[in-house]
């Protein structure tokens, strides 16, 4: 899960504003992902979409900026950029993503999201049984 995250234009490793909702969707009901939460200033928002015993679905919002820094994990995660656009780094190597890329994060990597510009994903984190 989140560990730290820091100003880009620092460069220093700071706490920044998560914002957690931890609140669900309801099942059988239509929302539109873009439209499920709002950037907020100098903060990453995010919203748990579902939470099951072995997978996560959430949808973040980075404002311009912001990184979130993973440590090495064990699961495996589903990412779609929703709006925006986003560097995804894995294991050093970036990735640089717009709205409709998606990229799956193997088990047993680290990685960090950059907000170059602001942007919105859906991460889908699948744990191993």
């Amino acid at each position: 899960m989140p560990k730290i995250g820091r100003n880009r234009e620092k460069g220093t490793l700071i706490l920044i504003p998560l914002i957690m909702d931890r609140g669900e969707f309801e099942e059988s009901k239509t929302f539109n992902l873009a439209d499920i939460l709002e950037f907020n200033s100098n903060a990453i928002v995010v919203k748990n979409i579902s939470v099951q015993n072995n997978c996560i679905i959430q949808a973040f919002a980075f404002d311009y900026g912001k990184v979130l820094s993973h440590n090495e994990s064990p699961f495996i995660r589903f990412i779609h950029i929703i709006e925006g656009k986003a560097e995804v780094v894995i294991n050093g190597n970036s990735t640089f993503m717009r709205r409709g890329d998606s990229i799956i994060i193997p088990a047993s990597t680290s990685c960090s999201f950059e907000a170059n510009h602001k942007f919105k994903m859906l991460c889908t984190t699948i744990k191993n049984e």
